[in-house]
């Protein structure tokens, strides 16, 4: 198995619906998600609009759920794109995104532990298709 198979995101109903604080939040994100995050990465998120800002220093699901996704989709996405993936201009809502981030996440898992045969380039050739369409698909929406 690889590593994408082993994180564990939760489903939106499992996800807190109380405020949490920072230090909170980054136990909660540390519990599903591997890797570096610090408050100030998450302060830079919120200034950034990528991220919903916290009510009196408490951070909602839907804080919580863009941080998860924004965790995993930084490695291969732009910050500038993040923010127009989390905040389309169609309004659609948080936990509309985070459920269709959850089926893609599957998806993919699924198709990557079943292709063994896959070369390190066939995964960045993958990932740099996907990349394309990504940009021009939201140059289509603007």
């Amino acid at each position: 198995m690889t590593d994408v198979a082993r994180i564990g995101y939760p489903d939106w109903e499992a996800l807190p619906d109380f405020g949490l604080y920072m230090d909170q939040l980054l136990v909660f994100k540390n519990r599903c998600v591997p890797g570096e995050l610090t408050a100030g990465m998450i302060n830079s998120y919120v200034k950034a609009g990528i991220i919903d800002r916290p009510s009196g220093k408490k951070y909602s699901r839907e804080s919580l759920a863009q941080l998860l996704m924004v965790c995993h989709l930084k490695q291969v996405t732009s910050l500038e794109t993040l923010k127009q993936l989390l905040h389309p201009e169609d309004g659609t809502d948080t936990r509309c995104l985070y459920e269709r981030f959850l089926t893609g996440q599957k998806r993919l898992e699924q198709t990557l532990v079943m292709r063994d045969d896959m070369s390190a380039l066939d995964c960045a050739l993958e990932a740099a298709c996907y990349q394309q369409r990504c940009r021009e698909l939201l140059r289509t929406d603007a």
